[in-house]
C-alpha cells in the first residue's frame, strides 16, 4: 500500500518537475537552475541549498524561492514532512493576491506532501484552488499539473472514479515530450488506479505504455518506477516469473540512478513472490535487506510495513519467537494518530501472535481494539467524504446560480437596448427561458441519477454486490431497535470461509475473488427474501435474520452450509474443498451492537475451533474468553 503511494509521489515529482521547467523560469538564479535539475538530481539540489541558505535579511522573494525549490527536492526524495515544512515556509513569504502563480505552485507542493503524510483531505482545497486559478488565468501547464496532483489525492481518498476522471482529462491534455508532464506519466497513474481497484489486467496496458515511452527516452528513474508497477501487476495475475524479471530490472535501474529506496520497494515485492512459492528463507533475506535500506533512509513508515511482513513470515513458518520480536519492533515505529489503518492491521497481527502463544484473553483484547479502531476510522472517513461532497455541491450550485444571474442580466440589457423590437425580444426571451428550463430539468435528472449512483457506491461492496460493512451495521441497528420495540425475535450470524487464505495462496487472488462472488450468488439463491447479508471483512460476512429464533436460524444456515461443496466447481477449482463456519446469536433486549456481534463472533470461533465446516449457536452461559475470528 505505502509503496504504491510513494510510487505516486515519485511519478508526481518526475512529471510535475518536468511540467514546471518552463514555469520555473520565472524564478531568479540560482533557483531557476536548481529547479531544472530536481528530477534527476534531487539530493544534489538539497546539498547545494542547505549549504548555501540565504540570510534572513534577504528579500521575501529570495527566501520564498529558496523554500519552494527545497520543498520540491525533499518531495522528490520522499521526505514529505520536510517538503511540507518548506512549502509552508514559502507560503509565508508570498500572498495569493500579489504572487498568484508562485502561491499556487507552493500550494500544489503542500497538497501532495500532505497526501504522502496520510492527510489527503487537507490537501484537496489547495489543489482545487490551483485548478480554478489556472483555468481563469489560462495557465495550461499549471492546470495539467494540478489536475494530475488532484488525481493522486483522489486515489488516497479511495475516490477511484474521480481519480480516473482527473487522469483521463490529464491524459487528453498531455503531450509526448519527456521533458514535460507526458502521456507516459499519466498512463502510469491510470494504471495505479486500476491496480488499487484490483483490476490488474486493466492496469497492465497502461504500465506497458509508460515502460515503452520511458525506455525509448532513456529515462531510467521513471522506467524503474514503471517496471516496479508492471512487475506487481504481473505477479497479481499469476505470472510470477514475468513479474520477477520486471522487478529485478527495476532494481538494476534503481541502483544505476542511486534510488536506494526504489531497490527496497522492489525487494519487498520480490519477497512476496518467494512467499507464494514457499521459499521462506529467500523471502526473509530480501525483507531483511529491504529493512536495512529503509532504516538508513530514515523511512519509519516503510520500516514498520517490513517488520510487519517479517512477523507474518515468521508466523507462516511457526516461528512464534521471531514473530513476537518483529511485532514489538514494529510497535516502536507505530504512530496510531497518523497511521490509523496500519494500527488496525498491527492489532490484528498481535492478536494472532498472542493466540498462538496461548494468551487468549490478551488476544481477544487486541482483536477487540482493532474492531473499535476500525469502526472509529470508518466513521471519520465517512464524515470527511460527506464534507467533501457537500463542498463540491455548494461550488456547483454557486456556479449554476452565477450562470443564471449572468443570463438574466444579458436579457435585461437586451430589453433596454431594443425597446422598438419588443415583440422579437419577447419571442427570444420565451425561447431562451424554455432552453434554461430544459437545461435545469436535465441537471435535476442528472443530479438524481448521480445521487442514486453515490448511494449505491456508499452501501454496496464493490466485489460481491452485497451490502458493505457500514451499511450492514446500520441495518442491524435498525433491526435491533424494531426487535426491542415490538418484542420480535432477531438472530444474526457471522459467516467465515474456511482456509480462504490457502485458496488465495494456491490459486491466486483472482480465483479467490471468484469464490467470494460465487458465494454471494449462492447466498442470494439460498437465503430468504427477508434475510439481509453484508460483507464485513475479507472473507467474513454478517447475516441478519429478522423475526427468526435461533432454532429456525440454524435450519436456514445449515442448509446454506450443505450447499457449499458446489462452490468449488463454480469457481473452476474442483480439486479444492470450499467450506464455511458459521456462528449464530439471538438478540436479547440488553444487548448492544458490539456485544451482539461479539456473541456471534464467539460462536464462529467455537465453530472454527471445533473443526470448521459447521454451524454453532451461541450459548450465553459460556463466557467470552477467547478471541473470535482470528
Amino acid at each position: 500500500m505505502l509503496r504504491s503511494l510513494i510510487l505516486c509521489a515519485w511519478l508526481v515529482l518526475s512529471a510535475v518537475a518536468n511540467a514546471q521547467q518552463v514555469q520555473m523560469m520565472q524564478l531568479s538564479e540560482p533557483y531557476a537552475g536548481y529547479a531544472l535539475t530536481l528530477v534527476n538530481s534531487p539530493q544534489k539540489v538539497v546539498d547545494a541549498l542547505v549549504n548555501n541558505a540565504p540570510a534572513e535579511s534577504q528579500t521575501d522573494n529570495v527566501l520564498a524561492q529558496y523554500h519552494l525549490v527545497l520543498a520540491q527536492a525533499y518531495y522528490n526524495l520522499t521526505y514529505p514532512q520536510k517538503a511540507l515544512i518548506h512549502a509552508q515556509s514559502a507560503l509565508g513569504y508570498v500572498s495569493e493576491k500579489n504572487q498568484s502563480w508562485f502561491y499556487h505552485s507552493a500550494k500544489i507542493v503542500e497538497s501532495v506532501a500532505l497526501e504522502l503524510l496520510g492527510k489527503p483531505m487537507q490537501g484537496m482545497d489547495g489543489v482545487n484552488a490551483a485548478i480554478t486559478w489556472a483555468q481563469q488565468h489560462k495557465q495550461p501547464k499549471m492546470y495539467l499539473q494540478a489536475l494530475f496532483s488532484r488525481g493522486i489525492i483522489q486515489i488516497s481518498l479511495t475516490n477511484y472514479v474521480a481519480a480516473l476522471d482527473d487522469f483521463q482529462q490529464a491524459y487528453s491534455l498531455a503531450g509526448v515530450d519527456p521533458k514535460q508532464l507526458s502521456k507516459a506519466h499519466v498512463a502510469a497513474m491510470l494504471a495505479q488506479v486500476y491496480e488499487y481497484r484490483r483490476e490488474d489486467s486493466l492496469a497492465i496496458p497502461y504500465f506497458e505504455e509508460a515502460v515503452a515511452a520511458h525506455r525509448k527516452n532513456h529515462a531510467d528513474l521513471d522506467l524503474s518506477i514503471a517496471l516496479f508497477g508492471l512487475g506487481k501487476a504481473s505477479r497479481n495475475i499469476g505470472q510470477n516469473e514475468l513479474g520477477r524479471a520486471q522487478l529485478v530490472e527495476s532494481i538494476q535501474l534503481a541502483e544505476k540512478v542511486d534510488d536506494i529506496q526504489g531497490v527496497g520497494y522492489a525487494l519487498k515485492e520480490l519477497a512476496v513472490i518467494d512467499m507464494q512459492e514457499k521459499d521462506f528463507v529467500e523471502a526473509e533475506t530480501k525483507l531483511i535487506k529491504a529493512t536495512d535500506i529503509f532504516a538508513q533512509a530514515n523511512n519509519p513508515q516503510m520500516n514498520f510495513n517490513l517488520l510487519m511482513s517479517l512477523a507474518i513470515l515468521a508466523l507462516e513458518t511457526n516461528n512464534i519467537v521471531m514473530a513476537e520480536r518483529y511485532s514489538l519492533e514494529a510497535k516502536e515505529l507505530l504512530d496510531r494518530v497518523s497511521m490509523p489503518i496500519l494500527s488496525i492491521g498491527f492489532d490484528e497481527l498481535r492478536a494472532k501472535i498472542l493466540y498462538q502463544q496461548g494468551q487468549y484473553q490478551a488476544a481477544y483484547a487486541s482483536i477487540n481494539q482493532s474492531f473499535q479502531n476500525h469502526k472509529k476510522y470508518q466513521n471519520t472517513e465517512s464524515t470527511e467524504q460527506l464534507l467533501q461532497l457537500r463542498s463540491r455541491f455548494d461550488v456547483q450550485l454557486a456556479q449554476q446560480e452565477n450562470q443564471v444571474l449572468s443570463q438574466q442580466n444579458d436579457l435585461q440589457q437586451l430589453q433596454l437596448s431594443n425597446k422598438k423590437t419588443l415583440n422579437i425580444q419577447l419571442i427570444l426571451m420565451t425561447a431562451f427561458i424554455t432552453i434554461i428550463c430544459g437545461l435545469l430539468a436535465i441537471l435535476v435528472i442528472r443530479n438524481k441519477v448521480h445521487k442514486r449512483g453515490l448511494e449505491e457506491l456508499a452501501t454496496r461492496d464493490e466485489l460481491t454486490g452485497l451490502y458493505n460493512r457500514r451499511h450492514a451495521l446500520t441495518l442491524l441497528e435498525q433491526q435491533m431497535s424494531l426487535a426491542s420495540r415490538y418484542d420480535k425475535s432477531l438472530c444474526i450470524a457471522m459467516l467465515d470461509l474456511d482456509w480462504f487464505k490457502q485458496i488465495n495462496d494456491s490459486f491466486g487472488h483472482m480465483v479467490g475473488d471468484k469464490v467470494l462472488r460465487e458465494f454471494a450468488l449462492l447466498c442470494k439463491r439460498s437465503l430468504r427474501e427477508s434475510d439481509v447479508i453484508g460483507r464485513v471483512g475479507g472473507e467474513e460476512f454478517l447475516l441478519i435474520l429478522s423475526h427468526t429464533n435461533s432454532e429456525d436460524a440454524y435450519k436456514v444456515l445449515n442448509t446454506l452450509r450443505s450447499r457449499m461443496p458446489g462452490l468449488s466447481k463454480l469457481a473452476n477449482i474442483p480439486q479444492a474443498k470450499v467450506t464455511i463456519s458459521i456462528g449464530i446469536a439471538q438478540y436479547a433486549e440488553n444487548d448492544s451492537l458490539e456485544s451482539f456481534i461479539l456473541l456471534a463472533d464467539t460462536a464462529l470461533y467455537r465453530a472454527k475451533n471445533n473443526g470448521r465446516d459447521q454451524v454453532v449457536v451461541c450459548d450465553r452461559n459460556i463466557p467470552v474468553q477467547t478471541s473470535p475470528s482470528l
